[in-house]
Formats: structure tokens, C-alpha cells, sequence
């Protein structure tokens, strides 16, 4: 009997890889692990331009206080979390090469399709899209790397801890005053997303990135609108196929702007 049982949930679980990812697909751990790429090259980047990326100093904070060995502190703690996903991952799912593959295709052809409905979408507003100065020369392969990983901890930023916070704390405040679950955890989604989107916008503003030591840009109502909606677009994708398909279109969004690319065209 525990063999038949044993047989029966082998069959559920080579089923539910050949009809469609299961709920695993979407999950932090395996997003983590498809991020490792972008992570990897973020710091070699940023070790060879000495440059940083402002939400990858946030998230760095409780280690500053080490000074010079604050470097070596986050990559041990990037190599655990990195290990604590394997494991995770391992335990619950099969085949996990093509699962990391699917990740990264989806995030390209999200990338793809995201210029063009970022402008689409702010032309419903009555906005246009920022006109972006054309690259005077061809990017570097560091900074190509910067560019890429730096998304890699804006997603860990702003998805999965600002968008899933104010999703949790939105959800339980109306359900604390009796609101059926339905229209709770759909208005919930939507604040999440939209808040999550401007935090985002706000975020790359001199006033905000100063402090930690990063360069930041000056308030531009139209920069700060296109930035604001691909926020929320990022934010609707990270709901919908996970932190690691929203990292890498991200990424590969910001690679096709550096290397001239309009904002019409990619992320």
C-alpha cells in the first residue's frame, strides 16, 4: 500500500512538470538561483568600476558598520542564501536546469514585449516616454554587468520585500475590519503593485539615493512617469511568473537602453 501511494505521488509530480510549472516555478527560491547570474556579474562589475547599485547598498546597510570587510560579509551571505535555495529546490522539485532556462526565456521575451506596452500604456495616461540620450560609445562589458545585476537586487528591493510587505500589511488591515477574502486580496494586489511602482520611480531620485552614497537623478515628471509604470508592470509580472522572470526582463530591459536602445523598444 505505501508503494502504491508512493508510485501515485511520482505520477502526480512527473504530471504536473509535462501539463505545467507548478507553483514552484514561481517560487523565491528557484528565482534566486536563476538571479545568481546577474548577481555574479553585478559584483564583478562592481568590484572592477568601484560603482554600486543603490538598492543593492540598501539591502548591504546592516553590514556597512564592517568597513572594508563588509564585501566579504555579503558574499558569504549571498553564498548561503544561495545554498539555502538549492536545497529548497532540490527538496521540492525535479528537473531543475530546464526550469532555471524557462526563467531566463520568459524574462526575454517579457523584456521584449514590455517597451512596447510601456508605451502603450502611457499613452492611455496622455504621457509620452522620456526622451533618453543615446550611448556616446559602446558599454563596456562591466558596465553591462552593473547594469544587469543591479536590477537583480532592485527586484529582491522593491518585489519581494516592499511589493509582498505592503500586500501582506494591506490584506490583514481589511481583513481586520471584515472584508470578504475576494475583493480583499484584489484590492491588496492592486495597492501592492501600484505602490510598489512608485517607491520604485522615487527610489532612482538624487534625494533618496544620496544618502546612501549613490548617484541618483533629478525629479523629471515625464522620467519619473515611464519609470513609475514599468515599476508596476515589473511589479504585475513578479505577481504573475515570479521574482526571476521580472529580474531578468528587467535586466535585459536595462542592457537594450545602454546600448541605445528608446525606451519604446525594451526595459
Amino acid at each position: 500500500m505505501t508503494r502504491m501511494r508512493d508510485r501515485m505521488r511520482e505520477s502526480e509530480l512527473a504530471g504536473s512538470h509535462e501539463h505545467g510549472p507548478p507553483q514552484v516555478q514561481k517560487s523565491l527560491s528557484l528565482g534566486f538561483l536563476a538571479m545568481l547570474p546577474l548577481v555574479v556579474s553585478y559584483e564583478l562589475a562592481s568590484r572592477r568600476l568601484g560603482a554600486r547599485n543603490a538598492a543593492e547598498l540598501f539591502l548591504s546597510l546592516p553590514i556597512a558598520p564592517l568597513g572594508d570587510r563588509a564585501d566579504y560579509a555579503r558574499w558569504i551571505v549571498l553564498a548561503v542564501c544561495a545554498f539555502v535555495a538549492a536545497w529548497r529546490t532540490f527538496a521540492s522539485s525535479l528537473g531543475l536546469v530546464p526550469r532555471l532556462v524557462r526563467i531566463v526565456l520568459e524574462g526575454a521575451v517579457s523584456a521584449a514585449l514590455f517597451g512596447p506596452l510601456l508605451v502603450l500604456l502611457l499613452s492611455l495616461l496622455g504621457a509620452e516616454p522620456p526622451r533618453l540620450e543615446p550611448t556616446p560609445t559602446v558599454p563596456s562589458l562591466a558596465l553591462a554587468g552593473l547594469v544587469c545585476g543591479g536590477a537583480a537586487f532592485e527586484e529582491l528591493v522593491f518585489r519581494v520585500g516592499v511589493q509582498s510587505l505592503v500586500y501582506l500589511l494591506a490584506f490583514r488591515a481589511l481583513g481586520a475590519f471584515g472584508a470578504s477574502e475576494r475583493p480583499t486580496r484584489a484590492f491588496a494586489e492592486a495597492f501592492s503593485i501600484a505602490t510598489a511602482g512608485l517607491v520604485f520611480a522615487a527610489a532612482h531620485l538624487a534625494a533618496f539615493t544620496e544618502p546612501l552614497g549613490a548617484g541618483g537623478e533629478a525629479f523629471d515628471p515625464h522620467v519619473f512617469t515611464w519609470r513609475a509604470v514599468a515599476g508596476m508592470l515589473l511589479s504585475a509580472l513578479f505577481r504573475w511568473r515570479g521574482p526571476g522572470v521580472a529580474a531578468w526582463a528587467h535586466a535585459l530591459f536595462n542592457l537594450a537602453l545602454l546600448v541605445g536602445a528608446g525606451p519604446d523598444a525594451f526595459l
